[in-house]
């Protein structure tokens, strides 16, 4: 069996979901405001489970079942958005596809606010030199 078909704890099962999103530590912890350290030491094992707080954290980013993320009970992924595992996070709303084939969000992510504000203003000239 593959490491990300282990599915026995906490760190497996978060290391299979973070796999299957293509993401790496650093991925995740930029999608789930947690720190990379903390990622690492979840998948690890060095932290057995995270706070309530970082598990809400974990699933949204992930998109997972939180029940199943913490124990491994139920599907992964629930079926329906509004299903009963994920209701007690309150509405879930659909995160935008990401619009760019070559700049990963996580490089994004990185910039400063500066940075972020100039490629804003850039694609908003773009934008309107198109006519749109």
């Amino acid at each position: 069996m593959s490491r990300v078909d282990r599915l026995d704890t906490f760190s497996h099962r978060l290391r299979n979901a973070r796999m299957l999103q293509g993401w790496t530590q650093k991925d995740l912890a930029v999608a789930s405001n947690l720190s990379q350290s903390a990622i690492g030491n979840y998948e690890s094992g060095q932290r057995q489970q995270p706070s309530s707080d970082a598990l809400i954290k974990l699933t949204r980013a992930l998109r997972v079942n939180p029940l199943w993320l913490s124990t491994g009970e139920g599907p992964m992924v629930d079926a329906g958005q509004g299903s009963d595992a994920l209701s007690g996070l309150g509405d879930l709303p659909e995160p935008p596809a990401w619009p760019f084939e070559t700049v990963s969000h996580a490089a994004y992510a990185r910039l400063s606010l500066q940075e972020k504000r100039q490629i804003e203003l850039v694609l908003a000239a773009y934008i309107k030199a198109r006519g749109e």
